[in-house]
């Protein structure tokens, strides 16, 4: 086993060792405890043969941000999705600032000079998504015993500070009303009202309606219902798009109870005599040398300027609503169930989401849950409350055609 030795030197104190490979080092620190209890430290480090893996802390963040990607993109379970908005943050925002830093000189100055840095060029929340990228970075090389501790435990996340100028009363909301999802719904070409029916009337996300297939869709229940199983993705760039034979959680494989116009949009996108394997909503065709009514594919992208152009065309009847994008429309589904006075545990379910581990908060314990179940009557409930919501919005969007004159066509 390797040597530890300490000795004054001026006025400081210098522990020196060496290992049995022949290498050495030292550090100098200010008081003869100090010293003994470095000393103390570096020979148990060496008899617990834990001494090679903190000589590795000299290795630089880009080094370990390598091995760490090697090791979490491996999993077979991870979104594409995922991988895709994790690359683009650690590339853009993490390893430009910590790249070439030996993992073991970050510490938490460190990381506030890089959040306080970080938080003007970027929203909230992907400043969050890139610091929980750096916390898993610098807790894979603590796990590996590279750094003593990570440093991001020890710096609070920012704050979500409310604008001054901003009256509660005033703020503008992401979720729509039933009339004003009724003038959004009007004037958008009539071939994405199913689509857009279906997203208000089930909050799925995009991914679960393209890839919703015909044998996942059940009509002819008691209370109709689909079925969230397969997912469609589109990364984009080394990830590229496809299917996922699961969602990105186990909470996201759920039953969706359906309004009464749900089903009628559900059959009239279901194909005839279709395969059950048969993708039940698809484009609309008409562009790129297309025929117009052709079932292609579901473009995320496409759909994304469809409702960008209608919410434009809105104008100031939204004037109330402070829209993003299709996400919008999930925003809205919960909305309306909250206010229809559904449980916040059978909204959970019905959105996909994961119980938090802070369980105690709205919907009572984590243990809780397990002994309270979405009845049939509460289907019943959700499916009527969205039924009653739909009828509103259906018809605001068919007096938005009579007073464009369009005669049933929108562009």
């Amino acid at each position: 086993m390797g040597s530890v030795s300490w000795r004054k030197r001026g006025n400081r104190y210098l522990v020196s060792w060496r290992l049995d490979d022949g290498s050495q080092g030292g550090k100098t620190v200010d008081t003869p405890d100090e010293a003994r209890d470095l000393a103390a430290e570096k020979r148990l480090e060496m008899r617990r043969g834990i001494w090679r893996e903190r000589r590795s802390g000299r290795l630089s963040f880009g080094s370990w941000a390598d091995d760490w990607w090697e090791v979490w993109a491996a999993d077979p379970d991870r979104s594409p999705t995922t991988l895709a908005a994790t690359e683009n943050r650690l590339r853009r925002h993490v390893r430009p600032w910590f790249g070439d830093r030996p993992i073991e000189r970050i510490g938490p100055a460190d990381v506030r000079r890089w959040q306080a840095q970080l938080a003007p060029v970027v929203g909230r929340e992907s400043l969050l998504a890139c610091r929980s990228i750096l916390h898993r970075i610098l807790q894979f090389a603590e796990d590996e015993g590279a750094i003593p501790r990570n440093p991001v435990r020890k710096v609070p996340p920012p704050k979500r500070r409310a604008d001054p100028e901003q009256l509660p009363g005033e703020a503008r909301r992401r979720a729509y009303t039933p009339e004003e999802a009724g003038r959004l719904l009007g004037r958008m070409p009539l071939s994405w009202w199913d689509h857009v029916l279906v997203f208000l009337g089930t909050g799925l996300r995009f991914g679960e309606l393209a890839g919703l297939r015909c044998r996942r869709v059940h009509l002819d229940r008691s209370v109709p219902v689909l079925q969230v199983v397969e997912v469609r993705y589109q990364a984009g760039g080394q990830f590229g798009s496809g299917f996922k034979g699961r969602p990105k959680s186990d909470a996201g494989i759920r039953e969706l109870p359906l309004a009464p116009l749900l089903v009628e949009s559900l059959r009239r996108q279901l194909p005839p005599d279709a395969d059950p394997e048969v993708l039940v909503f698809t484009g609309p065709g008409g562009g790129n040398g297309v025929p117009a009514g052709a079932r292609t594919m579901l473009s995320r992208y496409n759909f994304r300027r469809v409702y960008q152009r209608a919410v434009a065309r809105a104008g100031h009847d939204l004037a109330a609503v402070d829209p993003h994008g299709p996400h919008d429309l999930r925003h809205t589904f919960s909305t309306w169930l909250e206010d229809a006075g559904i449980p916040a545990r059978v909204i959970d379910e019905l959105m996909g989401h994961e119980r938090s581990r802070h369980g105690e908060l709205e919907g009572g314990s984590r243990i809780g849950a397990r002994y309270r179940h979405t009845t049939p009557e509460m289907a019943v409930r959700v499916a009527a409350a969205i039924q009653e919501r739909l009828v509103i919005v259906v018809q605001a969007a068919e007096a938005v055609l009579e007073l464009d004159g369009s005669g049933g066509r929108v562009f």
